[in-house]
């Protein structure tokens, strides 16, 4: 009997997942320019990680890992590789990862010790941390590699690191938002559904 029922709510989890990376694709969709000058045009703004963000907390950090996968394969299926060869969906989907699975990490940790509140604080900075280092990092890492090898392009010293500068505040921003964005997510909706969380 309790494997049946681990086994349905696996294949609710599967599912809202699903349903979740779709959402988060369609939110994908409603990007915005984050700086208005033509060097920065490719660096956009979205938010798209709030259904991830949502499922991680609701099913589990593995849920919005699946949730970031899809919304971001679904992005690949429809455009294509673009001309970044699907550089910003790796990178957004490492930012996410490194915002979303720490976040419910501790929340759901906090949660079950009836410290609701201060899971979400506490969520909020070490997910704020995860982003903005992992964002630096894979940046200064991946970014030199993938346009060399991909793109063909060498990029020098300075200009890594003007780019990186620029991702580290938009990953600061997107963190900030996101912490934000979870209070009403978890005081509202989740803490409404009986079971989870």
């Amino acid at each position: 009997m309790k494997k049946r029922k681990k086994e349905e709510e696996l294949l609710i989890a599967v599912c809202v997942s699903a349903m979740l990376g779709a959402i988060g694709f369609v939110l994908m969709l409603l990007e915005f320019p984050v700086a208005p000058i033509p060097a920065a045009a490719h660096l956009k703004m979205d938010l798209s990680d709030i259904p991830a963000l949502f499922g991680a907390i609701v099913y589990g950090p593995v849920a919005g890992v699946v949730t970031e996968f899809i919304k971001n394969a679904l992005e690949l299926a429809v455009k294509g590789f673009g001309t970044q060869m699907g550089f910003g969906n790796l990178m957004n989907f490492t930012v996410g990862c490194a915002f979303v699975v720490p976040f419910s990490l501790v929340y759901r940790s906090l949660k079950k010790k009836e410290k609701e509140t201060k899971g979400i604080v506490l969520g909020s900075i070490i997910g704020f941390l995860s982003i903005v280092l992992i964002g630096l990092g894979a940046n200064y890492v991946i970014a030199p590699l993938f346009f060399k090898y991909f793109l063909g392009v060498v990029i020098d010293d300075a200009s890594l690191w003007a780019a990186v500068g620029t991702a580290t505040i938009i990953n600061a921003v997107k963190g900030v938002l996101l912490s934000i964005v979870s209070v009403p997510i978890i005081k509202g909706i989740v803490t409404r559904i009986k079971g989870i969380a």
